[in-house]
């Protein structure tokens, strides 16, 4: 039997200096609308998304369809393309709602997350390759690639899931069924062992870290939160500094670059921030640090255009020298410049103002579940199966039946259970030939497999 451990603790997040060369704002690259992504390709075009503007008319004939395209750039700042339509599979959607975020794929390909869809796009065609439409709605974040090609994508809020798809961005697993909180980003790791929520307003500061429990990546059994790091206490153990994880984006060095909101409090972290996780999350970099908007018009003031309201998301040249910054409330996306990006000189921002007592496993919390989820028996079935689990105390238990676009299908169980082994019947007499997925979740702890209707 497998025990699973869940390890709620407070990472040490050291800030007492910033090891790198100064980022020099160099322009605004794009202004107007509200920037909500912002990626630079392989071929180097930067890639702009709005939330909802600005707004493109396409008249055809005698109609008239405002569309929220997607924007191209070269790097001087020409527009390049407008991308408004997006054909997957013969099916041609256009862009109307609001773009939630934008990423890359293993293969420099882009993810599109347009409200309640999530597309892939050819980054060198522009054409549609992939999309997925999870049942249950609005509001997806952008998403994380794996090096083995699995998509990790979650929603903004609502206690919704966070998904794990295949290649074809069909329904594969999860993360986690109901994701508290709110969150506009995720990254995964390259291996997909370890997902991380950027969590703002009622959830809380700073970046919730999952791990998988076996080692497994996207063909883990389980993931359990393990801690919450970029949030810093004072020496009474309250949250005092921290970053509100507005936007997460790897660079091209593995730094975790956090964009954190501009009014979380008045001595709070505000601007890029990159962290390394090879070094306990220590705070390595930043761009904007404090460069909060004097709320002048972009272009009245040019020493103050580097300013900014809300970040949105952060990208990098091939070279790492050059960033593309998306600011939602300031409505532009800016570029930065460093020649030395990951430095080696001197601290260039003493946070001597920002420096309070970080507590190690402050309020720690170890829970020990042990459970175990076996495969259902016959495998292919038709037209019903078992699906076998043990418990080795008394716990609150859900097993439940999704299908590859996300619908619940069936509840098998929702109560108190004693410790013991249990199979439940599952009946697809009504169901379509297909694969579907099976999730056990014992207080809290989630583990899922996949089952095969053939009729």
């Amino acid at each position: 039997m497998k025990k699973f451990l869940l390890a709620l603790a407070v990472t040490l997040f050291t800030v007492s200096s910033i090891n790198a060369q100064v980022w020099t704002f160099d322009k605004v690259f794009v202004s107007g609308g509200n920037p909500h992504a912002v990626l630079v390709t392989k071929d180097g075009k930067i890639w702009v998304g709005g939330y909802n503007s600005p707004k493109d008319t396409v008249v055809t004939g005698t109609d008239s369809l405002i569309t929220n395209a997607i924007r191209i750039y070269n790097e001087d700042g020409t527009l390049d393309a407008k991308i408004r339509t997006i054909t997957v599979n013969g099916v041609t959607d256009t862009i109307v709602n609001s773009n939630r975020g934008m990423s890359l794929d293993k293969d420099g390909n882009v993810y599109f997350s347009n409200w309640n869809v999530l597309y892939r796009i050819n980054y060198q065609t522009r054409e549609g390759m992939h999309k997925f439409a999870p049942s249950n709605g609005a509001s997806l974040t952008e998403a994380g690639s794996t090096s083995d090609g699995y998509t990790y994508l979650a929603h903004v809020g609502g206690n919704k899931p966070c998904y794990i798809l295949d290649e074809n961005l069909e329904l594969f697993s999860f993360v986690d069924d109901t994701v508290t909180g709110l969150q506009r980003s995720i990254l995964v790791s390259a291996d997909g062992n370890d997902v991380y929520f950027g969590k703002i307003y009622s959830s809380g500061y700073g970046v919730r870290h999952y791990q998988s429990t076996d080692g497994g990546g996207a063909e883990s059994e389980s993931f359990a939160l393990v801690d919450t790091f970029a949030t810093v206490f004072n020496d009474t153990g309250a949250v005092s500094n921290a970053m509100w994880a507005q936007s997460l984006d790897w660079d091209n060095n593995g730094l975790m670059w956090v964009g954190t909101y501009w009014d979380v409090a008045e001595d709070a972290f505000t601007g890029w921030y990159a962290l390394d996780p090879s070094q306990n999350w220590a705070v390595v970099d930043t761009i904007g640090h404090n460069m909060k908007d004097d709320g002048g018009v972009v272009g009245d003031n040019p020493a103050a255009d580097g300013t900014y309201y809300a970040p949105r998301g952060i990208a990098f040249s091939a070279d790492g020298k050059t960033a593309y910054t998306a600011d939602f409330d300031g409505g532009k996306v800016s570029k930065w410049t460093n020649a030395n990006p990951k430095g080696q000189g001197s601290a260039i921002i003493p946070l001597s103002d920002l420096i309070v007592t970080a507590l190690r496993d402050n309020g720690n919390l170890n829970i020990v579940v042990g459970f175990e989820l076996k495969q259902n028996y016959p495998n292919p079935f038709n037209p019903a199966t078992s699906i076998p689990f043990s418990i080795d105390a008394v716990k609150h238990v859900t097993l439940k039946v999704y299908d590859v676009s996300c619908r619940l299908v069936s509840t098998l169980v929702d109560e108190k259970l004693a410790p013991s082994n249990y199979e439940y019947n599952f009946d697809g007499s009504n169901l379509s030939s297909g694969t579907y997925i099976y999730r056990l979740n014992v207080d809290g702890q989630q583990v899922s497999n996949r089952m095969l209707l053939i009729k």
